[in-house]
């Protein structure tokens, strides 16, 4: 599977996010331990971003990884991916066990 990403959509959506939080490229980019003119080139679209980049922007701003490649954001449903995570941490792997296999029964359902 090949995936093309936007990097110009993504260095929208980080600026955005940036300026809803009334931060300064220099500010972001001291947080990700970066200079202001590499966090420019990733705001314009000019530099294509490591996933380690994006996920501490991600941080950064207190928002998803989600939201910055894909413009997808479900972290006001409480049953975001997140939550089920935090949930399942602390599982025996037994309880895994048959977790994946509710969950292969409930994908199976679902089609």
């Amino acid at each position: 599977m090949n995936i093309e990403l936007d990097f110009k959509k993504i260095g929208a959506r980080i600026q955005k996010c940036r300026l809803e939080k009334k931060m300064t490229q220099a500010e972001l980019a001291e947080k990700i331990d970066t200079n202001q003119k590499h966090l420019s080139r990733i705001e314009g679209g000019y530099h294509r971003s490591t996933l380690d980049a994006v996920v501490a922007i991600a941080k950064a701003l207190d928002v998803s990884v989600d939201y910055l490649i894909a413009d997808f954001d479900d972290s006001n449903n409480p049953s975001t991916l997140q939550v089920i995570l935090d949930d399942i941490r602390d599982m025996t792997p037994m309880q895994l066990e048959m977790l994946q296999e509710n969950i292969k029964t409930i994908k199976k359902l679902s089609k």
